[in-house]
């Protein structure tokens, strides 16, 4: 282990040793003094797991029902087939799926890649002639064919012969350049129509990125059930709603999964450590949050449920929704979701909701 990892693992246990012993109330807390340790040999949950899941004020009886996103991924893939995984993985295939079932998800325009066609519907632009005739005035979003948690992605405004993207300005071969820079870290970059949050969610946060629903669900037998969802809330000017154990400053809230109601709203009041907070309102404009309904909301169960459905051997699928004016779009198909973001909306562990809906 290189030296810089050891002296970060050395800074992450005191500060959630400092975090536990801030915590202790009374004579029965005395187990907190090694609690960051006791909860990494005991369950695997490691020392900024330790303050995100705020242990020090859950019954110590309870930390045993948190889980460990790798472990669990690993099981997932034990049981999702090579096809799904590659319908869902592949976003470009994920759109051409989806296209082909009839189940709405934000279209892809076209791919800026080096690579040749492969006959699908999704064009290829290999130039900046190519994509001048595709971009027409207004709003887009890049984001890289192999990207994760918002990284590499960016808007971009065409007005008439000039493009504005990451602060710049410049023409199409200014911006063509640009692309291909980005595409030395990834095999194509996606071209979509930037997605607006319907009003109701505009108003809460009044940001330029959109903040986008999370709602998991898992296949028994013939039947998809959700068995949890929370909303990204983004925060400033932000253009990804990634919540990022708090670090990116934006919120998470859990959904009443039933009604689609704002139940709980999360935030970390430290980007360097997480310091769990709960939120009745939007920190920038101070509109209530908790208790809200969302929109649409049983189209969003309706339209997760069939796309599960469409998708065979896929047992369980972390879906990202945008909520616009009008309905629900997917935004991505994840089988290999974090479940920390659950365990943090819904202040609770989700192994017993895992063992009760999932055989591995």
């Amino acid at each position: 282990m290189k030296l810089s990892r050891v002296a970060e693992t050395i800074s992450n246990y005191a500060r959630a040793e400092m975090y536990a012993l801030s915590s202790i109330r009374k004579l029965s807390d005395v187990h907190l003094i090694w609690g960051p340790l006791y909860a990494r040999s005991a369950y695997g949950i490691g020392a900024k797991d330790f303050s995100l899941y705020r242990l020090a004020s859950t019954p110590k009886h309870a930390w045993s029902d948190y889980l460990i996103n790798e472990p669990l991924k690993a099981k997932y893939a034990a049981i999702t087939s090579k096809e799904a995984r590659l319908i869902a993985d592949d976003k470009s295939r994920f759109f051409e799926h989806c296209h082909a079932h009839g189940i709405r998800t934000i279209p892809i325009l076209a791919l800026v890649t080096g690579q040749p066609s492969n006959g699908g519907i999704i064009p290829h632009l290999h130039s900046a002639e190519e994509l001048a005739r595709v971009l027409v005035p207004g709003d887009y979003f890049f984001k890289p064919s192999n990207g994760s948690h918002g990284n590499g992605t960016f808007s971009l405004r065409v007005e008439g012969s000039t493009l504005h993207w990451s602060g710049r300005s410049g023409s199409f071969e200014d911006f063509f350049r640009h692309c291909q820079a980005a595409l030395q870290f990834t095999r194509a970059l996606i071209v979509q129509p930037k997605m607006v949050n319907h009003q109701m969610i505009r108003n809460i946060t009044q940001a330029k990125g959109l903040s986008t629903v999370r709602i998991v669900t898992v296949r028994k037998g013939s039947e998809i059930k959700v068995i949890g969802s929370c909303l990204r809330i983004i925060v400033g000017d932000s253009e990804t709603d990634n919540f990022t154990h708090g670090s990116s400053g934006n919120l998470v809230g859990a959904i009443d999964s039933e009604n689609g109601e704002l139940i709980g709203v999360r935030c970390s009041i430290s980007r360097t450590w997480p310091k769990m907070t709960d939120v009745l309102a939007h920190p920038r404009t101070g509109k209530t949050i908790v208790g809200l309904k969302l929109p649409h909301w049983q189209d969003v169960v309706e339209l997760v449920t069939r796309a599960h459905h469409s998708i065979d051997s896929l047992y369980t699928v972390g879906w990202d929704v945008a909520i616009t004016d009008d309905g629900p779009v997917i935004v991505e198909a994840n089988w290999r979701y974090d479940i920390d973001i659950l365990q943090v909306a819904y202040k609770k562990g989700y192994r017993q909701v895992i063992a009760e809906n999932m055989t591995f």
